[in-house]
């Protein structure tokens, strides 16, 4: 596979605490999927499971290169998979963006500790048929 695109970005925890009690429902409606929420929520740190989905997923419109061309926070789902470890599925706009510049994959790695979050994304081309 080929590299399409690689982003990065890392947060501050605090930041994002800030914007979850300033804006409620309506930050988390425009940043995250109801399965996301209801993942960081259960957890004790739900500040740093938010803010390492917002580093990935803006790692991910980074990498796909997705801004100009109307991708928004909430069509990147970080999801977990206990054989495969982190996961990025791209919905709607965003899928149609990656299948018209022919982004097969996302590959990402996230963390976070009391104070930051951080991640690194890499969109992977589908392999030339003659390959």
């Amino acid at each position: 596979m080929n590299v399409f695109g690689i982003g990065t970005e890392i947060i501050e925890c605090v930041r994002i605490a800030k914007m979850i009690e300033r804006h409620g429902e309506l930050f988390l409606e425009r940043v995250y999927t109801v399965d996301e929420v209801n993942f960081c929520s259960r957890h004790a740190f739900s500040i740093q499971q938010y803010a390492a989905r917002w580093a990935a997923k803006e790692a991910t419109v980074k990498a796909i290169r997705g801004r100009p061309h109307g991708v928004r926070w909430n069509q990147i789902e970080v999801t977990l998979d206990s054989n495969q470890g982190p996961l990025v599925k791209l919905n709607s706009r965003a899928a149609q963006w990656a299948a018209q510049c022919g982004i097969q994959k996302v590959q990402i790695s996230f963390g976070s500790c009391r104070t930051h979050a951080t991640a690194f994304a890499i969109a992977m081309l589908a392999s030339p048929p003659n390959a």
